[in-house]
This record gives structure tokens, C-alpha cells and sequence, in this order.
């Protein structure tokens, strides 16, 4: 069994990504941001996969 490794992470004002950090080459910052203008305003955790890998979004007070 793989470990699974932590790629990518980022924190964002509604759309506009504030900071992010990766150690990894790829599309992520792309992907992230397609994501996050699909994401409902409310509070509330989401997931939505892509490319094989797993994006988890936890949304509170438009961050």
C-alpha cells in the first residue's frame, strides 16, 4: 500500500486564492481555482475529484 501525500494547499477570499503552498509540480493552483467558483458561499465542506486526485474544500465565512 502507497502513502498518500499531502500536494497542495491553499486559503482564499471567495474566489482570489490568498496563499498556497505545494513541494510538487502540476496543475493544482488551475484546478483549485476551477473548483472554487463552483462552490457554494454557505458554510460547509466540500470534495470534488479531478486528474485522480482528491480536493477537499472547507468553506467558513467566505474563506
Amino acid at each position: 500500500m502507497s502513502q498518500e501525500s499531502f500536494i497542495y494547499s491553499f486559503v482564499a477570499r471567495g474566489t482570489m486564492i490568498l496563499a498556497e503552498y505545494t513541494e510538487f509540480t502540476g496543475n493544482f493552483p488551475a484546478i483549485a481555482t476551477q473548483c472554487l467558483q463552483k462552490l457554494p458561499s454557505s458554510n460547509d465542506k466540500f470534495t470534488y475529484n479531478c486528474d485522480h486526485h482528491t480536493f477537499n474544500f472547507l468553506v467558513e465565512d467566505g474563506y
